[in-house]
C-alpha cells in the first residue's frame, strides 16, 4: 500500500478526500447559482445556507488534508461568474438539489467505509453528513410546504 509521508495515510484515501473537497466546492457554486433563480425568499435563503455549509465543510476538509499531508494547499477562491444552469423552474432546482444530495452522500459514504480513517476524521465526516442531510431535508420540507400551502 502506498502511504503519504506525513501521517502514513494511504494515498487512495487522500485521493477520495480530495475528490470530496472538489465536490463540495462545485456544489457550493451550484447552490449559489440555484438560489439566484428561486423566487421564494425562504427557500432561496435555505439554499444559500446549504451553499455556505458546503463552503464551511470544504474548508474543514482542506484543513484536515493539510494536516494529514503536511502540505499547505491553496484554496480555490475563484468565482464562477458564468451561470450555466438551465433550470428555470423552482421544482427543477429542488430536484437538482436532491440529485446533488445523493452524489454527496455517496461520496461521504465511500470515505466513511474506509477502515483506515482515524476517529477524529471519521467523526468530522459523520457530522458533515448529518449537517448536509438536515439542510437537504429543510429544502425538501420547505418546498413541500410551498407546493401544498
Amino acid at each position: 500500500m502506498i502511504f503519504a509521508t506525513a501521517n502514513n495515510i494511504p494515498v487512495f484515501v487522500l485521493d477520495k478526500l480530495s475528490l470530496l473537497l472538489d465536490l463540495l466546492k462545485e456544489r457550493k457554486k451550484e447552490f449559489e447559482a440555484f438560489a439566484g433563480k428561486i423566487k421564494d425568499k425562504w427557500l432561496r435563503r435555505t439554499v444559500l445556507g446549504l451553499a455556505q455549509e458546503c463552503n464551511q465543510y470544504a474548508y474543514e476538509l482542506l484543513g484536515q488534508l493539510e494536516t494529514m499531508t503536511g502540505k499547505v494547499l491553496a484554496p480555490d477562491n475563484t468565482q464562477n461568474l458564468r451561470d450555466n444552469t438551465l433550470l428555470p423552474e423552482q421544482d427543477d432546482i429542488v430536484e437538482s438539489c436532491v440529485i446533488s444530495e445523493r452524489k454527496m452522500i455517496a461520496a461521504y459514504r465511500g470515505i466513511l467505509n474506509e477502515p483506515v480513517l482515524n476517529e477524529n476524521l471519521r467523526n468530522l465526516l459523520r457530522n458533515q453528513v448529518q449537517g448536509l442531510t438536515c439542510a437537504f431535508m429543510q429544502i425538501k420540507l420547505l418546498n413541500s410546504s410551498l407546493l401544498h400551502g
